[in-house]
């Protein structure tokens, strides 16, 4: 948790990476202009071709580039799966950000959009609490599986080998009360599938809360979870009950914009 102080700014010079500035300028000269070998890539690009060769055989070597008998390049397996997980993550974005907007100005706390990746949890969107004791947050924190509410919301909906891997590895403690069991971390995210959400308490931090829900894509898998956090020593029943709502509700009508038409009806009863 931190007291009153506004998130850090980079400031100072800007730092890059020659030689990865040039591997994304060819790669998206591929993805543009397909089907172009390592000289008309080099003119294209004002590198040299030595220089374009090398890179397209790296890329080659990790999936993103294909090259053909005639030397010619066009974008491989990794380009197409990361441009699929770009396109979900850049769709659940825009669509959510009026629903953490209203979800933020309602709970007056943190409230975080966050989805699986592997074996983690990533945040992808926050809305940082205007009051001066708040929880850290941050987008782009990779976090575990096992501890807090988002993560087990993600965990007890994800594929059984996910869940099987997570349940055998180690589950690091991170607070007197996070969950270090393989069996009483299976009951749970037996109830959070039972119940549509999830009440995290100093879980993954010490005096901290996080209500979580699901979020639904249109072919009815989750794709990502919702929460509202914030420190324990506001959470009186009154706002348990009226965070709960808050967040389901929030959480079905995020489905809901991104195509969703299945039975939400776990949901409806958990923001009653």
């Amino acid at each position: 948790m931190k007291k009153s102080s506004d998130p850090l700014q980079t400031t100072g010079p800007t730092y890059g990476i020659t030689v990865l500035e040039s591997a994304l300028q060819v790669l998206e000269a591929v993805g543009e202009h397909p089907g172009l070998k390592a000289r008309q890539l080099a003119e294209l690009t004002g590198l040299t071709k030595s220089k374009v060769f090398r890179i397209i055989r790296t890329l080659e070597s990790l999936g993103y580039v294909t090259v053909d008998a005639d030397h010619a390049s066009v974008l491989g397996r990794s380009a197409y799966l990361l441009g699929k997980r770009a396109e979900q993550q850049w769709s659940l974005s825009k669509a959510a950000t009026p629903v953490l907007d209203e979800l933020a100005a309602l709970t007056m706390e943190n409230v975080h959009l966050v989805v699986r990746e592997g074996l983690h949890s990533l945040v992808l969107d926050v809305r940082i609490s205007p009051q001066p004791i708040r929880m850290y947050a941050q987008v782009g924190r990779i976090g575990p599986l096992h501890a807090g509410g988002t993560p087990k919301v993600l965990l007890a909906h994800a594929p059984q080998e996910v869940v099987e891997q997570v349940l055998h590895s180690s589950l690091d403690q991170f607070t007197g009360t996070t969950v270090n069991n393989a069996e009483d971390l299976q009951a749970i995210l037996r109830r959070i599938r039972t119940d549509g959400y999830h009440l995290a308490l100093s879980d993954l931090e010490e005096d901290t809360f996080s209500i979580a829900a699901p979020v639904f894509d249109h072919h009815g898998q989750v794709i990502a979870a919702l929460s509202v956090a914030g420190p324990m020593m506001r959470l009186d029943p009154t706002k348990r009950r009226d965070f709960i709502s808050a967040v389901v509700g929030a959480a079905r009508r995020l489905s809901q914009a991104l195509g969703y038409r299945g039975d939400l009806s776990s949901l409806s009863r958990a923001a009653d």
